[in-house]
């Protein structure tokens, strides 16, 4: 393909993508699988791109991309609604985690012969969500508060469960063993003082931000700081993920920590957090990586034996099933039952499956080519479930429940009948 050609395609595609935010408005349909689709002609189907054309490029492009967004969706929630969400969002991560797990192993020992650990492998790897797919749609659908924090959290803790659990399945597949007492000591290692280095990170440049605007042309300049972070905390062997989504907190609600007495007294007022340009700019930012991000993620899918699809559904359909009762028991009762109802089938997988899915292949572990293919198909299969359950929700927002609820993002003015609160 020609370099003029791409360039065109590019520019189109960010044009694609404004007109498909205008389309969800009237058909409901997230932009996430109207790209997902795009990727998936031009690259699998077609074989115009395919992944190989990107080299190193596109494993970097996906970690950026992952960067920005947890970044710019911490900068946006607020301590008060984390704090009611934090609860809600820890106990949902883990037993939607465990009971996927134990799924899946089951699926995975029955229908594909696995062994025990490769079965665990893959349970592990898929027991999560994908910050870089619900953050996106929450946006669009734009849910509430208590709700987005709750999907951003999970997303967020369910991504540092499964790449260390998965990591530790994965030197079990080859020792023939697991540590038990290794996993949780690496699972809090990585998440405590990835969660430090983050919030103490926000305090710094909250300090800097203020001196950084006086210098032309400085608007990257947090973006920059917040990739030298995330890189030095995982070079620290923690996760950078943890680090940037605090790291956007803090600086996101520099504000409100101000007002308190100590802050004041360490500070003298010197800390500054965004103003309405920057946030501009954030979103900006956000909206061209996500863009061609799920482009990205399209291409980048591979196309299994229609075994292995059957799988991938049956296990994506149980997955959904389990959270149903999840959601009811742990979200908020201040939660309405249209948004709860979005939060229950919000279970698309994504960028840690599809890295991880390919590392026993690489490592010439048993079943390595069908556990590559299962992590594909259950990436692709939830993203397009998701997104048509999101479709069928927004249209019957009452589907899970016998009363008739208030669709998400509707405003009192707009209400069609009574909204129910749980």
């Amino acid at each position: 393909m020609s370099l003029n050609i791409i360039i065109i395609a590019l520019g189109v595609l960010i044009f694609s993508s404004h007109a498909f935010n205008e389309l969800f408005s009237k058909t409901k349909i997230p932009n996430v699988l109207l790209l997902l689709l795009i990727g998936i002609v031009i690259g699998p189907i077609s074989g115009v791109i395919t992944k190989d054309f990107f080299g190193e490029l596109g494993s970097i492009f996906t970690t950026i991309t992952l960067i920005v967004i947890l970044f710019e969706s911490g900068s946006s929630l607020k301590i008060k609604e984390l704090k009611s969400a934090i609860g809600s969002a820890t106990l949902i991560t883990l037993m939607n985690f465990i009971l996927t797990v134990a799924v899946t192993t089951g699926v995975s020992v029955f229908f594909l012969k696995f062994d025990l650990m490769s079965a665990l492998f893959v349970g592990s790897i898929i027991g999560g969500t994908s910050s870089a797919v619900v953050i996106p749609m929450v946006r669009q659908l734009k849910m509430g508060e208590k709700s987005t924090s709750v999907l951003i959290l999970e997303s967020a803790l369910s991504d540092v469960l499964c790449l260390v659990v998965g990591l530790a399945m994965l030197d079990g597949i080859a020792l023939g063993e697991i540590s038990t007492v290794g996993v949780f000591a690496k699972m809090g290692k990585a998440f405590l003082f990835a969660l430090l280095m983050g919030i103490a990170s926000g305090v710094v440049w909250s300090l800097l931000i203020s001196l950084v605007r006086s210098v032309k042309n400085s608007m990257f300049t947090t973006l920059a700081f917040v990739f030298i972070v995330y890189g030095i905390v995982e070079m620290l062997g923690l996760n950078g993920g943890i680090a940037v989504l605090s790291f956007g907190i803090m600086l996101g609600n520099i504000e409100i920590l101000n007002r308190g007495m100590i802050v004041r007294k360490v500070f003298k007022d010197y800390a500054s957090g965004f103003n309405s340009n920057e946030r501009d700019f954030f979103s900006e930012v956000v909206f061209i990586m996500q863009t061609y991000f799920f482009v990205y993620v399209g291409i980048s899918l591979q196309f299994a034996s229609f075994g292995i699809y059957l799988t991938a559904t049956l296990l994506v359909l149980m997955i959904i099933l389990m959270r149903i009762p999840v959601v009811s028991l742990f979200v908020r009762k201040s939660v309405s039952k249209a948004e709860k109802a979005m939060v229950m089938v919000m279970t698309p997988k994504g960028l840690v499956p599809a890295v991880l899915a390919s590392l026993p292949l690489q490592r010439g572990l048993p079943h390595g080519t069908d556990i590559l293919d299962l992590g594909y198909s259950v990436v692709l299969i939830s993203i397009v479930l998701c997104s048509l359950l999101v479709i069928i929700l927004s249209v019957r927002p009452g589907l899970f429940d016998k009363n008739k609820v208030q669709p998400v993002g509707a405003s009192d003015g707009d209400l069609t009948g009574d909204v129910t609160q749980v």
